[in-house]
């Protein structure tokens, strides 16, 4: 009965509510999704999407060209005090991918130069190459995940993780 009587005391003393509790990290705001394109032979382009309109922007390309497509994560919903999220992105690389899914369209990309890569040596495709291969329209869907469970996937499913934003552009590709 002792030993009974010390057992629940001990367990009422290990249960002490005063522990700190788990912090919880959380996530930033992302307002706006910005794409820089360049390409030889062609004029820049910066596409922005911001989540205050209901625009899809449109990116242009030229079928069998390649084009360097950097891409950047802002938070503006403070005018005065817009955050540049791409630095956190860049600093938590093992927590983050860039995902690009194309759909209408066929374009292939890889990673560009000044790509950030993670602890494993993975691209996050925030400096990538885009080829397109033939004339067409479509969209190209990117997500921004946060804690993926693979980074080697060819499907937004297969990354596993949180999706931080995903954002729609439609692509015009002409000959």
């Amino acid at each position: 009965m002792l030993f009974a009587s010390f057992a629940l005391t001990n367990l009422f003393i290990s249960c002490d509510k005063d522990e700190d509790p788990e912090l919880i990290e959380e996530q930033e705001l992302i307002t706006t999704v910005v794409l820089n394109i360049t390409s030889d032979g062609a004029a820049n382009q910066t596409v922005s999407w911001n989540m205050d309109t209901n625009q899809t922007p449109t990116i242009s390309l030229q079928a069998n060209q390649q084009y360097q497509v950097s891409i950047s994560f802002l938070d503006e919903s403070d005018p005065a005090d817009t955050e540049d999220i791409t630095e956190e992105v860049k600093e938590e690389a093992d927590e983050h991918q860039v995902f690009y899914e194309f759909s209408g369209v066929t374009i292939s990309y890889s990673s560009g130069q000044g790509d950030v890569t993670d602890s494993a040596n993975n691209p996050l495709y925030l400096n990538s190459i885009w080829t397109a291969s033939s004339a067409g329209t479509g969209t190209a869907r990117v997500y921004l995940i946060h804690e993926p469970t693979t980074k080697t996937s060819t499907s937004r499913g297969g990354f596993g993780g949180e999706t931080d934003v995903e954002v729609d552009f439609t692509v015009v590709v002409s000959e």
